[in-house]
């Protein structure tokens, strides 16, 4: 056999191709409908099984990422409708999204058919984007169609859901009865929500004086389904979802929220960092939001199931994956705000001490002032167009003004002063108003800033910072909470003891955490937190004492089996190796097995 030549332009195989067995050349083509049973093995029929999710339940998922990410960009989370909003519109796409995973890991199989199920759910996805633009907690007139189109697309959603559950009733009703009958059930509830849904787009009209909270009706559906499926799946053979990949399919969701955080940290990094490169600020700001979302995915997959869970194990901890997915958005949401609010700090720190500089004695010459304050504003580099460009035009006509019109004169009476002082205030004011601006945090609907002088402006921004600084809080707590439960869950260590003192560390640093909230009774102390870096490092240190404390009890952990080991070989060891007597004694007789050796 002659080797092939080491160059040649003609493109030739090095090796000769093996054959292709029969098999593989079938499951090469797509059926039309491909039934969930697995016959290949010869065994009593059962459901096909896959313990990694598929490419399409990653795609599938890369939509409901792209819903939350657009979700975000048109809303704040400064006040309690905007976080009210955020969680009902993660509610919405979050809980269809466990229902279509519920159904993939069981009895999905590529086909024709599933493959167009799959885009007409991936068109669901896009169309909750477009109504996500007008989702609010009140029910108004300008989008009451949002609302509409929500019910409209969770009916549908679970009617296509139906649809594919009621095909596979077909493919295992003679094979599979009791499968079957439980499927049958599940079929009913989702067609039973789903003509709620369709019932509640004409509550939605503004003609019937509907309440402005009915949408909270849907939440009451959404447990309602979910406990359905689930419990049905419980308690009906051969439909659980043991053996299935749902502890697989929320990690690999909750990792891909945490990959949000990740790209926030590239956001703030092209917002704070200015034209001359990295300050020392700019580096503590982004280095506090980083560690936060490394350790925040330490914490999460150092407690993440090594083996199978129990029946109910499994469910609690994909159920609980809706709070905690709520929670760490908006602990990643918070940390943003939190690390831009203090980027703005800074740079009116800076504006102050230039008016300072201009303003005490000895003063500089009035050029050398003027020229030092149109650069320290322009080194703001202040993204005008992002709702500022009034404040822009009013920033550029005192900065005109400034050679006829000096901010600090010299030798005027006292009235001229105020009105200079009011100047003052004017241009600090709408640099503030402006940087806000840019930085995407800007006030509640209805608040007219042109109408505020410094002080107020400042008050406002203060108290959206206080709502902010409280809610990060809370939900860093909460998320404590749900880390000590994932805990409990998974069982991380092999000792209850230990698997106790990892609990109870964590518990611990909730109640700690959640005691933070109680600094904004007194405004001076939480003031300086809240415009200190050191409040993005408080949950991260939290965070790392958690990691410390597992580190430590694994540590221990291996040092306890390995004296036990060796404890076990030593008497292994000092075993007498001759003939021994084994006597199984019962109610009834007596049995004496002599051995020569025991082992």
């Amino acid at each position: 056999m002659t080797r092939p030549p080491f160059f040649s332009f003609s493109r030739q195989p090095l090796r000769k191709p093996k054959p292709i067995k029969q098999d593989v050349l079938q499951h090469r083509g797509l059926s039309l409908i491909a039934t969930p049973i697995d016959g290949k093995d010869g065994e009593s029929p059962h459901f096909c099984r896959h313990s990694d999710a598929t490419p399409i339940e990653l795609f599938f998922d890369l939509f409901f990422v792209a819903n939350l990410s657009s979700f975000t960009a048109t809303h704040e989370i400064n006040n309690v409708e905007g976080l009210g909003a955020y969680i009902g519109f993660l509610g919405v796409i979050w809980f269809t999204w466990l229902q279509i995973t519920l159904f993939d890991i069981r009895f999905a199989r590529d086909s024709v058919f599933e493959r167009i199920c799959k885009a007409a759910q991936l068109a669901a996805m896009v169309g909750f984007a477009s109504a996500g633009t007008r989702f609010t907690t009140h029910i108004r007139g300008e989008n009451v169609w949002a609302f509409q189109s929500l019910s409209l697309l969770l009916g549908g959603s679970r009617v296509l859901l139906a649809v594919q559950y009621t095909v596979n009733i077909c493919l295992i009703r003679e094979r599979m009865r009791p499968a079957a009958k439980g499927l049958s059930i599940i079929v009913a509830a989702l067609l039973a929500s789903s003509l709620v849904y369709f019932g509640m787009y004409f509550a939605f009209q503004e003609d019937h004086g509907i309440h402005s909270y009915i949408w909270t009706v849907w939440f009451i559906l959404f447990g309602f389904e979910m406990w359905m499926v689930m419990g049905v799946s419980y308690i009906t053979p051969d439909i659980g979802f043991e053996d299935t990949h749902l502890v697989v399919r929320m990690g690999l969701l909750t990792l891909i929220i945490i990959g949000e955080g990740v790209i926030a940290v590239t956001r703030i990094a092209n917002k704070t960092v200015r034209p001359g490169g990295w300050t020392k600020w700019s580096f503590v700001h982004i280095l506090g939001v980083t560690t936060s979302v490394y350790f925040l995915w330490q914490a999460y997959f150092d407690v993440s199931p090594r083996g199978p869970l129990g029946r109910l194990s499994q469910q609690a901890w994909a159920q609980l994956h809706f709070p905690f997915h709520v929670a760490l958005i908006l602990l990643l949401e918070g940390s943003q705000i939190l690390a831009l609010t203090l980027d703005v700090t800074l740079k009116l720190t800076y504006l102050t001490e230039t008016i300072l500089f201009a303003c005490e004695e000895p003063r500089p010459e009035a050029e050398v002032a003027i020229r030092l304050l149109r650069s320290t504003i322009a080194d703001m580099e202040i993204d005008y167009g992002r709702g500022a460009i009034k404040e822009k035009t009013i920033i550029s006509n005192i900065l005109e003004e400034l050679p006829t019109l000096p901010l600090c004169p010299t030798n005027v009476p006292s009235n001229a002063y105020f009105l200079t002082h009011d100047r003052i205030d004017d241009l600090v004011g709408n640099v503030t108003a402006a940087l806000f601006s840019s930085m995407g945090i800007t006030p509640s609907e209805g608040r007219d800033i042109s109408q505020l002088n410094n002080s107020q402006l400042l008050m406002m921004y203060v108290e959206v910072l206080g709502f902010v600084y409280v809610y990060f809080f809370v939900v860093a707590s909460i998320a404590m909470f749900l880390f000590a439960a994932f805990m409990l869950l998974a069982h991380r260590h092999q000792r209850n003891l230990y698997v106790g003192i990892g609990v109870a560390v964590r518990l611990v640093l909730a109640v700690l955490v959640l005691g933070v909230v109680s600094f904004v009774r007194h405004f001076a102390l939480a003031y300086s937190f809240m415009t200190s870096p050191v409040i993005l490092y408080a949950f991260t240190v939290i965070l790392l004492t958690v990691l410390l404390v597992d580190r430590l009890l694994d540590h221990f952990e291996e040092r306890s089996q390995a004296k036990d080991r060796s404890t076990r070989e030593s008497n292994a060891q000092l075993m007498p190796s001759g003939p021994r007597v084994v006597v199984v004694e019962s109610s009834s007789y007596r049995v004496a097995i002599s051995q020569e050796r025991l082992t």
